[in-house]
This record gives C-alpha cells, structure tokens and sequence, in this order.
C-alpha cells in the first residue's frame, strides 16, 4: 500500500476497504476441495480485530454486517500482552501468574459482543484472546480470512491525520482485504 492508500485511511470518515492489486471476487471464498468453482463455495471468514479497551460500536456492526452478507462466521480476535519486567513503570504490579488472564479477557470479549449476537442471530461467532502483540495477532487470524475489519481513531494530532500502528500494520502486512472503519 503506498502514501495514497494510507492518506485516504488516514483522512476518511466513512470506511474504506483496502483491496490488493491482482485480488479477484473468488479469492473470499473458501477453495473448493472437489475442483469445483470457487464461486460455488463458502465465503471465508471475516475476522473482526478488537480492541476491548475502546470496542467501538461502529468497527463491530460493520464486521457483524459483513460476515451477515456474506453467510460466513465472524472471528473475534483480542490480543493483549502480559507487561514484562522491564515495562512496568514504577509502583506498577507484575503478576507472575497470568495463566488466567486470557479466559478472564475471553469472558469480557464474549460480554461486549452479546448484544451483537443478539442483534445478528444467524452470524456464528468464534471470541480469540490471544497473549501476542495485536498486529501479529491480526497477521496471523487473517491468514485464511476473506476479509479483515479494523478500527481507526479520528483525533486531532499535531502532525496531522494518520493511522495507529495496528491499522498500519494490518494494511501492509495482511493478505486478504482490510476494511478500516473509522470511530472516535
């Protein structure tokens, strides 16, 4: 993706969906185990990366509403990292015993998106809790996605408009198609 792509992100108040040169509508669909046409199987998965520090509503009902329209499942992926010893600040607490963390993070995953389940009854929907940097996570989920939705802060900056690192990464190292959808 190149200075253009990035400054439409960027700039855009509405959502924008990233599309690689060279990508056809049949690379969103699962590939067919019998040699049949793509165009005749399953939509791949649409994975929906999810910040449960802010989840905003916009970012969530646009990955909800793709996975409906296409007849697929919505992954939910959060990604959180233990702090390490040397990023813990002063008068911060270390927990040596972290084993509980993820399934603490997967029940508050499964809470915000409730509401969306209720909303969007025929989605199927699969919570991931991953202990990775959120970028590397997101790489890794949509691996065989057919498309990856992320958010985007609009802020005022003093340099500018542009996107966070995991919208940044997302966009240069993702394979599959990337809707970025903007939130305050």
């Amino acid at each position: 993706m190149g200075s253009v792509a990035l400054g439409v992100v960027a700039k855009s108040t509405r959502p924008v969906v990233l599309v690689r040169a060279g990508e056809e509508a049949a690379d969103e669909r699962a590939p067919a185990g019998d040699g049949g046409a793509l165009t005749d199987t399953a939509y791949r998965d649409v994975v929906l990366g999810i910040d449960l520090d802010e989840a905003p509503d916009e970012v969530i009902e646009f990955a909800f509403e793709a996975a409906r329209l296409r007849h697929t499942r919505l992954r939910a992926v959060h990604a959180w990292s233990t702090p390490g010893p040397i990023g813990l600040g002063s008068g911060d607490i270390g927990l040596l015993e972290h084993s509980g963390r993820g399934e603490e993070w997967l029940g508050f995953l499964k809470a915000v998106l409730l509401v969306w389940r209720d909303e969007y009854p025929d989605v199927e929907v699969l919570e991931t809790v991953v202990d990775d940097r959120p970028s590397t996570a997101l790489v890794r989920a949509s691996t065989d996605a057919g498309l990856l939705v992320v958010g985007h802060r609009l802020a005022e900056r003093p340099v500018g408009p542009r996107t966070g690192p995991v919208t940044h990464a997302a966009i240069h190292h993702v394979v599959c198609p990337v809707a970025v959808v903007p939130h305050f």
